[in-house]
């Protein structure tokens, strides 16, 4: 009679174990599927985007979790406008909070990529997709992904950055940002890229890859590297009449089979690369501008 009251505490605490399990399961899935809504803030888990997106605020996929972008999703970002500011924070030149800074610039340099006479980029009020964990957005030929203002007159500047650490973008139409980043094995492949506010893609890793894409208009240089040996191979470039097409500041970057047509420059250096692979290339209507030209 004394193992009775054990027993049936035993029994409760089992079931409360089991109760908790189920509930986790239940309540708490490992991936969260989301279509035609509006999104803002930390992504925590695994998470499928498809019909229409509306990103009123910062973006942050955090490391380890996956973001997957299905074909036909239009990601429709505000325009001059961030409800949740999450990035920004950065000290550059001594300047803490860079790239919070607001107005024009007036100095005429280009530290920290802001050139002379264009607006700073502002990010309490320009929204941000920051990839830390992997980006899997695969469109097809015909259904393909779209990132776009929603601004009726968008411009350039519209929203900041697109920044992947690991995974592929492909098949997509993207504008209206200021730039690219690749920090990680990355593969940018077949996807429409124009009116940009810096570079094109920062193709800023040596295992990222720029394949077969259409980069045109940027207000910087429509691909750019910094002491990293990406690969970029089979692209269109250009036009970008005010800018070069490609800017190399060392590293060991293999450029082949691209079609360079319409820019300030084709291939500049700011320092000269250590072992590039340079081949293969077509150039057609660059002008000659002050930095060195390959």
């Amino acid at each position: 009679m004394k193992l009775r009251p054990l027993i049936i505490l035993m029994i409760f605490a089992g079931l409360g174990v089991v109760g908790f399990f189920v509930w986790k399961n239940i309540s708490v899935p490992d991936l969260v599927e989301v279509s035609t809504t509006t999104k803002t803030g930390k992504l925590k888990r695994d998470e499928v985007w498809s019909g229409q997106i509306e990103i009123a605020g910062d973006i942050l996929v955090e490391k380890g979790v996956t973001l997957t972008i299905l074909p036909g999703t239009q990601v429709i970002i505000s325009a001059n406008k961030d409800t949740q500011n999450l990035f920004g924070h950065m000290e550059c030149d001594g300047i803490k909070d860079y790239d919070l800074l607001i107005g024009i610039k007036e100095e005429d340099n280009y530290n920290c990529g802001v050139h002379k006479g264009e607006p700073y980029r502002d990010e309490a009020n320009h929204i941000s997709i920051i990839i830390r964990g992997t980006l899997k957005a695969i469109g097809t030929e015909n259904n393909r992904i779209v990132f776009k203002s929603n601004s009726p007159n968008p411009t350039i500047y519209d929203w900041n950055h697109l920044s992947v650490q690991s995974g592929i973008l492909s098949y997509a139409d993207v504008e209206n940002y200021r730039n690219l980043d690749t920090h990680g094995d990355v593969e940018i492949s077949h996807n429409n890229l124009k009116n940009i506010g810096e570079c094109g893609v920062c193709a800023n890793s040596d295992k990222a890859k720029i394949l077969s894409n259409n980069i045109s208009y940027a207000g910087h240089e429509l691909i750019d590297m910094h002491d990293s040996s990406p690969l970029i191979h089979s692209n269109n470039l250009g036009p970008n009449p005010n800018r070069a097409c490609v800017i190399i500041d060392g590293g060991s970057p293999t450029i082949t089979a691209n079609k360079i047509e319409g820019c300030g420059g084709g291939i500049n250096f700011v320092s000269p690369p250590d072992k590039p692979i340079i081949e293969d290339n077509v150039f057609l209507n660059n002008r000659e501008d002050t930095t060195s030209r390959y």
